[in-house]
């Protein structure tokens, strides 16, 4: 549930990024300066919460969890790395790189709606943290997919 937060804080940013620069004329401005923040710094910190948990401290994080660790997990951690690199380069990069940086994120949701409905599978029971997971994957893929939309041309094919 930590992403939660993280989510939080990149909405808490751009809020405050429209309201020091006054970017509430149009929802596509708003959706944009949003998804921005949600890239910038939702994804950013993906990305340097998975290289301290998956890389850094691997072996104590994978301990903690139950879990076994290995190289699969040092992999899992530089896919974050990636996906937070991918979400500030779209400070400067715009347009098609936006879809591109959704659908990494899509792939990284999927891999946590997997993850959790296998554990439940696993374990032969549904269980709240679970269960709550998955309806954040959700709701987060729907929430930056609206944000896509609303902020314009960034489904643009050419």
């Amino acid at each position: 549930m930590w992403f939660l937060v993280l989510w939080a804080l990149g909405l808490i940013s751009g809020a405050i990024d429209l309201f020091i620069h006054g970017g509430f004329q149009n929802t596509s401005q708003v959706c944009s300066t949003l998804l921005l923040h949600q890239f910038v710094v939702t994804f950013g910190l993906v990305a340097l919460i998975g290289v301290v948990e998956n890389i850094i401290l691997a072996e104590k994080s994978s301990k903690s969890l139950g879990w076994p660790g290995g190289p699969y997990q040092y992999k899992y951690g530089f896919s974050q790395l990636g996906l937070g690199i991918m979400g500030v380069l779209s400070i400067w990069l715009r347009g098609s790189f936006w879809a591109g940086t959704i659908v990494t994120m899509y792939i990284y949701g999927i891999s946590g709606l997997f993850c959790h409905t296998q554990l439940m599978v696993q374990n032969k029971k549904i269980d709240a943290p679970n269960v709550a997971n998955l309806i954040m994957d959700v709701a987060y893929q729907a929430f930056i997919t609206m944000l896509s939309i609303y902020a314009g041309g960034i489904w643009i094919c050419s």
